[in-house]
């Protein structure tokens, strides 16, 4: 009786694994621009949870330009720039909770289908000027921040990673993983990539050759 007992919760828990497994399992498209200077990886995909399905789009986008790495580092700082960079509406920094952390604010008015949302996020950055490398990380914490009512993002991590390359280049890589406060269809998510992080990326070079 045990035995069979076992073999079953064995098997449930096998399936449960499986179907999860299958629901969040996607392949990468990679792509890459016209002149060949920017790759792009992404995804979008569901997850199954407790209150139904929820979407996500994932990307990594990387290149090279020929930039000031501390102007860069400048750049990222200054979450002002952030509604530049990523095309928004409002950015700006709620707290400067040490030299490395902050708590910042995102405003987004995009266009139908898509509603006005906010999002309230930690901002964690890592500079080594000797190495010249710097990973800017974004990590959202809805409840830290008191409503404005708007949906918030729940789900909203991005990083920006710099360093420089022996070639005398920087060297600018992207990544995010999102999940909308609407549901949408999953065309309309896939028609961001490759452009909307080529964009990004374009954004920081625009900003560091600005006086």
């Amino acid at each position: 009786m045990n035995l069979c007992r076992t073999l079953i919760v064995t098997t449930v828990t096998f399936l449960l694994t499986l179907s999860v497994f299958s629901q969040t399992k996607t392949d990468w498209k990679v792509q890459t621009s016209k002149d060949g200077n920017f790759l792009v990886k992404s995804k979008v995909y569901s997850v199954k949870g407790e209150l139904g399905k929820k979407k996500f789009l994932e990307y990594e986008a990387t290149t090279q330009f020929d930039v000031d790495f501390e102007r860069c580092v400048l750049i990222l700082k200054n979450v002002g720039n952030h509604k530049i960079i990523i095309n928004e509406k409002e950015s700006r920094l709620l707290d400067s909770i040490s030299e490395n952390k902050s708590l910042i604010y995102y405003f987004f008015e995009p266009t139908w289908p898509f509603k006005n949302s906010d999002c309230v996020a930690f901002m964690i950055s890592s500079i080594n000027y000797e190495n010249e490398k710097a990973t800017f990380q974004i990590e959202a914490s809805p409840s830290s921040y008191k409503s404005l009512g708007v949906n918030r993002l729940t789900d909203y991590s991005m990083t920006f990673t710099i360093k420089k390359l022996i070639s005398g280049k920087v060297e600018i890589n992207t990544t995010a993983k999102i999940s909308p406060t609407v549901n949408v269809p999953n065309f309309m998510l896939k028609a961001f990539f490759p452009k909307g992080p080529i964009d990004i990326l374009k954004r920081i070079d625009q900003l560091s050759k600005n006086d």
